[in-house]
């Protein structure tokens, strides 16, 4: 179960910090992969096993730096303190321990030096765990949502998780500014675009964005929530029989992504389907009638 911890914090991180709306299963081949590569491990002679270990030692360095840059993306953007500022550095702990390990691994791999069990070792990996159990089962609702979590962006109806009138007339100021900068000025097409930078424009300082953000509309990452801004005025485009010609690539320019594969991984994500395959969907209700029907 030790040979694959690290496996499963890499998946466990991933999940937890990427705030998708659905699980790509593709996700789960890393973990399948380091389980095949311990299972050889364990049944095959020393030479091999050598090799074997050589690359579990070297993959969990590779998925743990993985994670840490995750982190260090995701840090900036997380509108969530307790994950923030509790979950993160449990993680960032946990990932730089285990490359630290996997590089000792290595070493002593190459040097020829047989793996043995470690107490030390298995103390860490005992207190880790505790230690995670203790912070998520604490902290549990905040760190992984609620059923207050927001439902899909639209351009003409953005999400909330709570109606309007619940908000204080402050917060419902500033809900109407924020849509206003973003159903109208599309303001998240903006490259590059930073919680501090809406904040500027909407004349607040960033704690007062970030706050009503998270506990007033429910959004956990403030690039997850320009994303669903950004797929949303794609799929309005993709749906649309007046630009069947245009490029996907064109429309995903202009709604706000700087290229066509963060595009593609952001609309995955959202709807669980490609671009390609969301427009094909929309023509064929169109042909069929479905779409006409709706739209009159």
């Amino acid at each position: 179960m030790a040979t694959m911890g690290t496996a499963l914090t890499w998946l466990f991180g991933i999940e937890l910090f990427s705030d998708n709306r659905r699980f790509d299963a593709r996700r789960l081949l890393p973990v399948l992969g380091v389980l095949v590569i311990v299972i050889a491990a364990m049944a095959t002679p020393p030479p091999v096993a050598r090799a074997l270990w050589l690359l579990h030692a070297f993959t969990t360095v590779a998925l743990m730096g993985h994670l840490l840059t995750v982190l260090m993306i995701s840090w900036r953007d997380d509108l969530v303190d307790r994950r923030k500022f509790i979950a993160t550095p449990v993680f960032v702990v946990t990932a730089i321990y285990s490359i630290g390990l996997g590089f000792v691994e290595n070493v002593k791999l190459l040097m020829g030096i047989a793996r043995e069990p470690s107490l030390i070792n298995a103390g860490i990996l005992l207190f880790s765990s505790l230690l995670a159990i203790v912070v998520f089962g604490q902290f549990a609702p905040a760190l992984f949502g609620d059923e207050s979590e927001p439902e899909p962006l639209t351009r003409t109806q953005p999400a909330r998780s709570q109606p309007r009138s619940e908000l204080p007339p402050a917060d419902m100021a500033l809900t109407t500014a924020l849509d206003e900068l973003m159903r109208h000025e599309r303001l998240y097409r903006t490259p590059g675009l930073r919680i501090s930078d809406l904040a500027a424009r909407l004349r607040v300082p960033e704690y007062r964005l970030r706050q009503l953000l998270n506990y007033g509309l429910g959004h956990r990452n403030f690039n997850a929530y320009i994303s669903q801004w950004r797929i949303a005025e794609a799929k309005e485009a993709l749906r649309d029989p007046e630009q069947v010609a245009v490029p996907i690539s064109t429309i995903a320019i202009d709604s706000g992504f700087h290229s066509l594969a963060p595009f593609n991984r952001a609309f995955r994500g959202e709807t669980g389907m490609t671009p390609s395959e969301y427009r094909a969907e929309a023509q064929a209700r169109w042909n069929s009638g479905e779409e006409r029907g709706g739209a009159e």
